[in-house]
């Protein structure tokens, strides 16, 4: 499985204005995030706030419920990674596992999660062979909760950080 550079087609979601990441369940990033039946358990109020755990573990379901297969997630040192099977190789298949990612991870730092920042690593599901990855700085989302910042500027910055571990594959 061969996947190289993205930038282009990350900015052309982020450009279009809209999420259209979907894993073939009809379900696209932006409808989720804006109030699908599982987020709105997920967001009514208690007394007590979830635990770094609680919320690390609801990323974890979230992101299977997306079509992530093969799904590890550890913080580290306040620093989460993310290990997954990569479901394409095409730039619009590697669009679309970073934008439902980082919609993953906002809405996790939203619901309190303490992180400094994301890294995720996509695995060919095939040979277990570390594809490429990418980060999510935690001060970007912080910018993007509060206003700062915008939905395709956090993916486009996103999408910078993408590195294809395949870089001497002997091809121009």
């Amino acid at each position: 499985m061969r996947r190289r550079t993205l930038l282009a087609a990350v900015a052309g979601i982020a450009l279009a204005g809209c999420s259209t990441a979907d894993f073939g369940d009809g379900e696209t990033a932006d409808e989720n995030a804006t109030g699908g039946e599982a987020d709105d358990t997920a967001t009514e109020t208690t007394d007590e706030e979830p635990s770094d755990d609680a919320i690390l573990e609801a990323f974890g379901l979230d992101l299977e419920e997306r079509g992530f297969e093969g799904l590890s997630l550890e913080n580290d040192d306040d620093r989460i990674s993310l290990s997954y099977d990569a479901s394409g190789s095409t730039d619009d298949a590697v669009a679309a596992e970073i934008e439902l990612v980082a919609d993953g991870y906002t809405t996790t730092i939203e619901r309190g999660l303490s992180s400094t920042g994301l890294d995720a690593t996509a695995y060919d599901p095939d040979d277990d062979t570390e594809l490429d990855g990418f980060l999510i700085d935690a001060e970007w989302v912080d910018a993007y909760l509060d206003g700062s910042l915008e939905w395709n500027e956090l993916l486009i910055r996103t999408g910078e950080t993408f590195e294809s571990a395949d870089t001497d594959s002997g091809e121009d």
